[in-house]
């Protein structure tokens, strides 16, 4: 797996893997590819797989297309729905074939979508994690 995915980067410049959701969490999506870029990885959890992939697709293409490079703290209007990057502290559990290629080099960044009302998780009056768990940190208190 780790090789074969090594030779889509080659030809590809990034690789999107899918996780399937199951008893403990809803399925996630993330690249592996972008650190050669020394970029860090990008992560969506909660979507479906179509909506995983558009999200994914869209932001790889502002980081390898346009050449812009994506911060944590961003917040970003896409086409397929507005997100939020937030830093993973520790990626490797989450990205874990990203993290056999990269190892210590491995960052990532969560894209955190806002939902149907435009409200990011800790905005919500309820959050549901289980809907979309978060890996990365959301924002901290306004000065």
């Amino acid at each position: 797996m780790v090789e074969k995915t090594k030779l889509t980067i080659a030809r590809y410049g990034w690789q999107l893997t899918m996780v399937e959701g199951g008893l403990f969490g809803p399925g996630f999506g993330y690249t592996a590819g972008l650190t050669e870029r020394r970029h860090p990885e990008l992560l969506v959890t909660g979507r479906d797989t179509q909506q995983t992939a558009g999200i994914l697709h869209e932001l790889v293409g502002i980081v390898l297309g346009r050449g812009h490079v994506l911060t944590a703290g961003m917040e970003l209007p896409l086409h397929t729905r507005e997100v939020y990057l937030a830093p993973l502290a520790d990626p490797a559990p989450v990205l874990a074939l990203a993290a056999r290629i990269y190892r210590h080099r491995l960052r990532a960044l969560q894209a955190v979508w806002v939902d149907d009302d435009g409200l990011l998780p800790w905005e919500q009056q309820v959050s549901d994690a289980r809907a979309q768990p978060l890996y990365g940190a959301p924002p901290g208190p306004e000065p």
